[in-house]
């Protein structure tokens, strides 16, 4: 019977040169296309049509938008960096305070890491950071825990948004070194396609043994959701295969 295929399928990412990692869903996928492309050398004589030809480069590429984001998807499929599990760098954006005795400790100053700036939540008007004795509309940030704002005691009563960074033990980090040229992840993808054609479900899986990826795009966008765009590229194993194509017809 026909065989078709409709909607984004399933799309899984698995890393092969480093043991023990989970697969990656990449979910709430959007679409992912697979091109397969090959370079084709002609052989001209005299006349204008070629009387050979042969294969060149063969290349298979593909492109994946998803929404549903994962450290270990990010980490294992493109970056290749250090993971470090139940460690995570949260943001606070513009904490309300109150000035009083000339001071604000913020909420998770406990963890505090770093200051990123504070304004008069009634005017807007950013304060200025200075490393000791502030005057008006001046502050001293926290050098870490209790996390203590130093302000000036003209500035009591003022009411203020804090920004600053600080640790949880939840989550997890990725931390971002400058590597060496050269190295890169290396993982296989799996592809299935189902459709449901008069009472008989037709499927199409394609798995590529060895590929690597050049771009990971994360767009954010106001009053939009952020739908990650992933490049991959196929290339032959160890065993010098690319890979299978299966269909149900």
């Amino acid at each position: 019977m026909t065989q078709f295929a409709f909607g984004s399928g399933t799309l899984i990412g698995k890393r092969t040169d480093v043991s023990g990692q989970p697969p990656a869903l990449l979910g709430t996928l959007q679409d992912v296309s697979l091109d397969f492309d090959r370079k084709i050398e002609t052989l001209l004589g005299q006349y204008n049509m070629a009387v050979a030809a042969g294969s060149g480069e063969f290349k298979i590429t593909g492109k994946a938008k998803f929404a549903r984001l994962q450290s270990t998807q990010i980490n294992n499929l493109f970056l290749g960096q250090t993971l470090t599990a139940n460690s995570m760098v949260e943001m606070t954006t513009g904490e309300t305070g109150t000035v009083a005795s000339a001071a604000i400790t913020v909420a998770n100053g406990a963890n505090f890491v770093e200051d990123f700036g504070v304004f008069y939540a009634t005017t807007g008007v950013q304060l200025t950071p200075i490393g000791s004795s502030p005057a008006q509309g001046q502050y001293v940030a926290p050098s870490g825990s209790p996390g203590t704002y130093t302000f000036a005691s003209a500035d009591n009563g003022a009411a203020v948004l804090i920004y600053y960074s600080y640790t949880i033990t939840s989550g997890n980090k990725i931390s971002l070194a400058n590597q060496l040229t050269g190295p890169l992840p290396m993982f296989e993808v799996s592809l299935k396609e189902t459709f449901n054609y008069f009472g008989t479900s037709k499927d199409l899986v394609v798995k590529l043994n060895a590929c690597v990826a050049p771009k990971l795009s994360l767009p954010f966008s106001n009053q939009k959701f952020t739908v990650a765009e992933f490049d991959f590229q196929a290339i032959a194993d160890a065993s010098n295969n690319i890979g299978t194509i299966s269909l149900s017809e």
